[in-house]
């Protein structure tokens, strides 16, 4: 038996619009900015057209001014309050997420200990990942999992030191990020006595203003360009990192970072591929055939598991589930340090 805990998230009301009609008003606005429709952005709402017009007009008696721009012929679009609207929600969401994120894996672990157990369980520690947030409610029928954010090296001591079962980390193809990740590996893992599993791949890139102009690294040193770095560290200082490069940069505040292409695509901002990090999980040789690993395995082998993770924008989860060595990381920074020492 396995408890899940599911937050909702409802910042926008007025006296005139109730905290329900909000949220949905949001959505609908969102839908017509992707569909450049009312009627497409209603059926993906599963409302109807008649509805989606009378909650337009609840906004726009509620805020004053309409949230979406309606033209014969040219289909609808969201007006500057509509598009500042949902760049208020993405930035709130952003900033709460993880943090709902790591507060339902606490409660839940909480309650697990309190529940007769009837399944395997695994306590996994690792850097913040979008795809790894779901394995806990995907596994949730054939294994009780305890999901811990921490940042990359002290996921991997905790393996080493006994204190997980699974350590997730990801390895880049740029240094310095890929050089610090083979010395942490090199620290912590013993080859004799851990291996890995392939969890994903995901783009890593400059994430930038439409307006910047921003096309290579080459940009950032123009006069007047901005540059946020991501947060470093582990817990709570690496869980949003990305994400709030991303919204920092769609709030105005900087020009260009470094983070994800799916939260560029989130933020709707500009990507330029510079890497790719594959994804691992490390765990002990002595448990790799154990009952808890292989449920584990079966999960990310399965079609939901690839469905989920091809929602996300840049991920890449074809060797999900597959064992490898611990050298399958390490040769991943060699490989790239031979083709620039031969470039």
């Amino acid at each position: 038996m396995a408890v899940h805990v599911d937050f909702s998230l409802s910042w926008l009301a007025s006296s005139r619009l109730p905290p329900a009609h909000a949220g949905t008003l949001l959505r609908l606005v969102d839908a017509v900015a992707k569909s450049g429709s009312l009627k497409q952005a209603a059926q993906a709402l599963g409302v109807s057209y008649r509805y989606a017009w009378g909650l337009l007009g609840e906004g726009a008696g509620a805020f004053g001014a309409p949230l979406v721009e309606l033209e014969r012929g040219r289909g609808a679009r969201p007006t500057a309050l509509g598009e500042k609207l949902l760049w208020a929600d993405r930035l709130i969401r952003s900033a709460l997420d993880p943090h709902f994120v790591q507060l339902r894996h606490e409660v839940e672990a909480g309650l697990a200990k309190a529940l007769p157990r009837s399944l395997p369980r695994l306590v996994i520690h690792a850097s913040h990942d979008l795809a790894l947030a779901e394995l806990p409610a995907l596994c949730g029928e054939h294994l009780d999992v305890e999901l811990v954010f921490r940042g990359a090296d002290e996921c991997l001591a905790a393996l080493a030191n006994g204190k997980c079962d699974v350590a997730g980390f990801h390895v880049a193809d740029a240094l310095p990020r890929a050089a610090a990740a083979a010395a942490a590996l090199g620290h912590w893992l013993d080859p004799r006595k851990h291996c890995l599993i392939h969890f994903i791949a995901r783009e890593q890139g400059l994430i930038a203003a439409p307006d910047s102009h921003i096309r290579s690294v080459h940009d950032l040193t123009r006069p007047g360009v901005r540059f946020i770095n991501r947060q470093s560290g582990g817990g709570a200082a690496r869980k949003s990192g990305d994400d709030s490069v991303a919204a920092a940069v769609a709030g105005g505040h900087a020009h260009a970072g470094f983070g994800l292409r799916a939260d560029a695509t989130r933020f709707r901002l500009d990507f330029v591929p510079l890497a790719v990090e594959r994804y691992f999980l490390a765990i002990p040789r002595s448990s790799a055939r154990g009952g808890a690993v292989q449920a584990l395995v079966n999960v990310l082998k399965g079609r939901e598991f690839a469905r989920r993770v091809a929602r996300l924008p840049g991920y890449d989860a074809t060797k999900a589930g597959v064992r490898a060595e611990l050298q399958a990381a390490l040769n991943w920074v060699s490989r790239r340090n031979a083709r620039r020492s031969t470039a």
